[in-house]
């Protein structure tokens, strides 16, 4: 497990690896990441609103586009 103190020092080193992780695309390693801070500091509105974010991000990305064969949202085919 990550050491979120040693992490938490300063702010600069917090903000770093979450845009690492985001600019890799590894959603879920900064979900975790994330969830560790909030534990951590409950305070930290940055960690919170950067959590959001990336859980909607991480829904649209996996969001099946092809679902419906009805993409023009025509009435009569529904």
């Amino acid at each position: 497990m990550i050491k979120i103190q040693d992490n938490l020092s300063e702010e600069d080193d917090f903000k770093k690896k979450i845009n690492r992780l985001i600019g890799e695309q590894k959603f879920g390693e900064a979900i975790n990441y994330l969830q560790q801070v909030i534990e951590y500091d409950k305070n930290n509105t940055q960690a919170k609103v950067l959590l959001e974010q990336i859980k909607k991000i991480n829904q649209f990305r996996t969001r099946d586009v092809f679902a419906t064969t009805n993409l023009d949202m025509d009435p009569w085919f529904e």
